[in-house]
């Protein structure tokens, strides 16, 4: 079991834009993807989550841009819903990751309980020098 977590971790991590395959079923708002994020010191984006065996698998990256972008801060927190309910609440909240580097994946992995729908909750900061672009992303949901 942690060797087919670690193989499903380092997947997630090595490619950012992959889709992570679950025995979870994946909600519609999961289906729906989010239009290109644009801004002076961001190109890319992507917040996903993945559930196996009890875990959840939450996975941030964000690209700048060579040359421009000079440190990228990543904090991922784990958010969880029950089905009836309208209202996300925090469940593990990860500390801040850093990278002196135009681009960085941030991850984490934290067990889980059945009965609720969960998703990543993704805080990116882009630096370019002393100026900074801050904005929220969210992974879709997936119910366990």
């Amino acid at each position: 079991m942690k060797r087919s977590l670690s193989v499903l971790l380092c997947l997630m991590i090595g490619v950012s834009c992959m889709t992570l395959a679950s025995a979870a079923t994946l909600t519609d708002e999961a289906r729906e993807q989010p239009p290109q994020l644009r801004m002076a010191y961001v190109s890319n984006a992507q917040t996903n989550i993945g559930i196996n065996s009890g875990k959840a698998i939450c996975v941030g990256s964000l690209t700048g841009y060579q040359g421009i972008t000079t440190k990228v801060e990543i904090t991922l927190t784990l958010q969880r819903k029950l089905s009836t309910s309208s209202t996300w609440t925090d469940y593990y909240n990860h500390p801040k990751q850093t990278f002196n580097a135009y681009c960085g994946t941030a991850s984490f992995s934290k067990d889980i309980v059945q009965g609720y729908q969960y998703r990543t909750k993704a805080v990116y900061t882009a630096w370019s020098g002393t100026k900074s672009e801050t904005f929220t992303e969210y992974s879709g949901a997936m119910t366990y």
